[in-house]
């Protein structure tokens, strides 16, 4: 038997299959790894019940991770319920689980309830994105249970409050903040970075942009992004006719995004909905003005100008474009160590 008091298992359903992966769920990578460096006397464990496409299990920054291969494939649901509830009594039975911390509120919540329920330890969920929105039918096995929720900002708790019911505890996401950056020349003019689909609202960007080159004729614009909608922005750029001022990058590897982010002037968001939107804090990072709706982590200030509709938004982005303005500070940063004690805290509860 092991000497470790604890023992935490982390259900979700993707992560990555090696530490040169770092764009599947980054927010997840920073949080388990900065938790592995500090917690003590405690055993970690993953079970990925999605991708990667694998079953052969693995090491990840010193963390056991048991994938299961699902494959997304509706037909394999049921067996890969099965195989984690296997994993999950594997695991307990060579080291007792203390905490089962699941991610999303779906199949994940759904079996860590389950194994919760049945050894009476404590569960986790920490909601991550549309699943607060979503009609979602896991969410009904998380009502009057001892579960502790988590949201990820002030919107998205109002969110998942208003569509489910479900109360829910606030703990932001942090960036990596021991990654050096370089200090860049502001050449791109606005940036966009978000996967190219209907809940990013490029719609509303191209609309933004149109607005603002009625004032800035020459504008240097870059969308960093892939998705279904590709298709769908090309015809809008044609139609408005900024083939020649905005540049579809497609998806890029997250050092390149960082060193666009660091050149740009000013980061453009027109999603309509975030939990957090880990995009704010990067762009805080590199000390680039944000321009935004309200969402996920939104809070108004001299560097971040929030707008109720395209109008507003193409002033802001004007605004800081003719003014040349440039954040000298990154106290708006979320901070580690807070969020690594809030959730420490938890899990010692």
């Amino acid at each position: 038997m092991s000497n470790l008091k604890k023992h935490i298992v982390f259900l979700t359903p993707g992560f990555p299959l090696n530490t040169e992966d770092t764009t599947t769920i980054p927010a997840l990578q920073i949080y388990l790894k900065s938790l592995q460096e500090v917690i003590t006397n405690t055993k970690l464990s993953i079970i990925i019940f999605q991708y990667p496409f694998t079953n052969i299990n693995y090491m990840w920054n010193g963390i056991a991770v048991f994938p299961l291969n699902g494959k997304n494939n509706r037909l394999k649901k049921y067996w890969i319920w099965h195989k984690a509830k296997q994993t999950l009594e594997q695991l307990h039975k060579k080291h007792p689980i203390t905490t089962v911390h699941s991610f999303w509120i779906g199949e994940c919540s759904k079996i860590g309830e389950h194994f919760s329920l049945k050894h009476n330890i404590k569960h986790l969920v920490t909601v991550m994105g549309q699943d607060a929105i979503k009609k979602n039918r896991y969410t009904k096995q998380l009502q009057n249970t001892n579960t502790k929720i988590i949201t990820l900002s002030t919107n998205h708790k109002k969110a998942l409050l208003k569509n489910t019911g479900l109360h829910s505890e606030i703990i932001p996401w942090f960036i990596d903040q021991d990654v050096p950056m370089q200090a860049q020349q502001k050449t791109v003019d606005i940036l966009a970075v978000g996967a190219l689909n209907k809940v990013k609202n490029y719609d509303d960007f191209i609309r933004v942009i149109t607005e603002v080159k009625k004032t800035i004729s020459h504008l240097n614009v870059v969308i960093i992004g892939e998705g279904n909608q590709r298709k769908h922005i090309e015809k809008q750029l044609k139609i408005w006719r900024l083939e020649k001022t905005v540049t579809l990058l497609g998806a890029t590897e997250r050092s390149r995004v960082f060193n666009y982010m660091a050149s740009a002037k000013v980061l453009l968001h027109t999603s309509k909905y975030e939990s957090f939107g880990m995009v704010f804090s990067e762009a805080l990072y590199v000390k680039t003005n944000i321009v935004s709706y309200n969402v996920g982590c939104a809070k108004s200030s001299k560097n971040w100008k929030i707008g109720l509709n395209c109008k507003e938004l193409a002033n802001a982005c004007i605004h800081f474009l003719k003014n040349n303005t440039t954040p000298d500070a990154t106290t708006s940063l979320v901070n580690k160590n807070d969020v690594l004690k809030s959730y420490i805290s938890l899990y010692n509860a």
